[in-house]
């Protein structure tokens, strides 16, 4: 018998296993297998996480993707421009930055004027919404910070989160519109978060008129 006073025993919404799902699941996965083995990129999760990196790096103008699991996601040749690139779920309760298990050396980095972090807001597998970007030493004093609290003998995971409506209103992050039309972004913005009611428009770039970080 499940203990009962445990509230996580408890949480979740279980439903009937879909053979439909599967199905439909498993040939799309069978697509993707083929796509892995052209290119010799067999683990999944780092599939996926690199091909999202090229195409946020891509529309930022950036020219190289990192194939390895450490290091910066994305480089610039032409000017040894960084990127970041973090990612969040359209249906996400909230839109933010996650950082895992950052080091002093990653926090000292994000200091660094090359260095951009970029947050993209995908609605799901392949539909690319909009791209938050910039660059603020402040991202890399605030996670000097947390970094140093979590050192300092605190026992909670050394997790640093930056919310959307925080990149854009405290560090000055712009978005450039990628699925859709400013207005519509716009629109998005300030239905998710009353943060964004007042964001002045042209803080938002349609890929047209974007030239690139």
């Amino acid at each position: 018998m499940l203990n009962q006073s445990l509230s996580l025993l408890n949480k979740g919404n279980f439903e009937k296993i879909s053979d439909d799902f599967m199905k439909e699941g498993t040939e799309v996965l069978l697509k993707v297998k083929k796509v892995q083995e052209k290119y010799g990129k067999n683990d999944t999760d780092t599939f996926i996480n690199e091909l999202r990196d090229s195409i946020v790096g891509d529309y930022l103008g950036f020219d190289l993707v990192n194939t390895e699991k450490h290091g910066f996601d994305c480089k610039n040749t032409k000017n040894e421009k960084l990127l970041e690139v973090k990612a969040a779920s359209y249906d996400a309760s909230s839109w933010s930055a996650t950082f895992n298990d950052t080091t002093l050396e990653k926090a000292e980095a994000f200091k660094d004027e090359k260095v951009f972090l970029a947050l993209a807001i995908w609605k799901d597998a392949s539909d690319l919404l909009f791209i938050c970007y910039g660059q603020n030493r402040g991202i890399g004093d605030f996670l000097e910070s947390k970094v140093k609290w979590f050192k300092s003998g605190h026992t909670v995971r050394s997790t640093q989160t930056i919310s959307l409506s925080t990149l854009v209103n405290k560090y000055n992050f712009n978005i450039l519109a990628v699925g859709k039309s400013k207005q519509e972004i716009l629109k998005i913005l300030k239905k998710n978060n009353r943060a964004f009611s007042n964001l002045n428009p042209s803080r938002i770039t349609e890929l047209k008129d974007f030239k690139g970080i």
